[in-house]
């Protein structure tokens, strides 16, 4: 199901958005800056008249944050790249489809196209005022072959809305968490402003 791969956009947004943490153990610096970070978003999201002074995440912080723990990423997504130029982000994975379909069952036949490793690449438009995010995938590959748009369309809203609910998809939008008003995506980086 690559259309996996598209929520893990979204979840890479969602936790450098909505300052997920969990894990513990020995990390790198970038990760431990990652960690401040969130941490200051969220107590920072807490208070009464938050700071505005904007948390700049830099791509080497994510990507060691998502690799490192900090974020929980489905069985059989590994080696997890994400880089970013001015509102649109780039991903790249090496993805198990069968163990992220375990247990599943595999009746359709489309999902026969998914399943082995491979290396997926995603293209998204990605963006964050007044307080909601909104993620557009441009595209998805599979080992460099794009994978047809009415394909993922079919998958989300077969896959992945009844499991996520319906911000997860090909064009997501979601309310975003800590008072976090704004998300400017820059080259390799996000800034963030919390009101």
């Amino acid at each position: 199901m690559n259309v996996f791969r598209p929520i893990i956009i979204v979840l890479i947004l969602s936790s450098i958005l909505l300052a997920v943490s969990s894990g513990d153990g020995k990390h790198s610096a970038a990760y431990l800056s990652a960690e401040n970070k969130f941490q200051f978003i969220g107590e920072n999201g807490r208070r009464p008249n938050p700071s505005t002074r904007p948390t700049v995440l830099a791509a080497p912080e994510w990507n060691a944050y998502l690799n490192e723990g900090g974020v929980k990423l489905p069985p059989g997504v590994s080696q997890v790249r994400i880089t970013s130029q001015p509102a649109v982000v780039h991903g790249d994975a090496e993805v198990d489809f069968d163990r992220l379909t375990a247990n599943r069952t595999r009746s359709n036949p489309l999902l026969v196209l998914f399943t082995g490793k491979h290396h997926v690449t995603v293209k998204a438009q990605a963006a964050a005022a007044n307080g909601i995010a909104t993620v557009r995938v441009d595209s998805v590959a599979l080992d460099g072959v794009r994978v047809p748009n009415f394909l993922l369309e079919y998958l989300c809203k077969r896959y992945l809305s009844p499991k996520y609910g319906p911000a997860v998809g090909m064009n997501s939008t979601f309310r975003l968490h800590n008072r976090i008003d704004t998300a400017i995506v820059g080259t390799d980086q996000v800034t963030i402003t919390q009101r």
